[in-house]
């Protein structure tokens, strides 16, 4: 869908520059921005999953493992373009 969700910065995310600027750009493109607790049952289902930070600016997330189990979450073509 046209739905990015993200953890809000009331926990232990921190409200950096490329976050912002990724929530700024995906409004700018119709998407709809929720701030909230996203579960890892919400992250394996996820059409497609990334993570943004200082280092990396902007990484898709290929797998996720929680409870010693490993979910592979499936990166498009479109999503290793927008990183490169």
């Amino acid at each position: 869908g046209n739905v990015i969700s993200t953890p809000s910065i009331k926990g232990t995310i921190l409200p950096g520059i490329t976050r912002k600027s990724i929530i700024d750009v995906a409004r700018s493109q119709g998407f709809e921005v929720e701030e909230r607790l996203v579960s890892v049952d919400e992250l394996v289902e996820a059409d497609e999953v990334f993570c943004t930070g200082t280092a990396v600016v902007v990484s898709p997330v290929g797998s996720v493992t929680y409870h010693g189990k490993k979910y592979v979450i499936l990166i498009s073509e479109d999503s290793l373009y927008l990183v490169h």
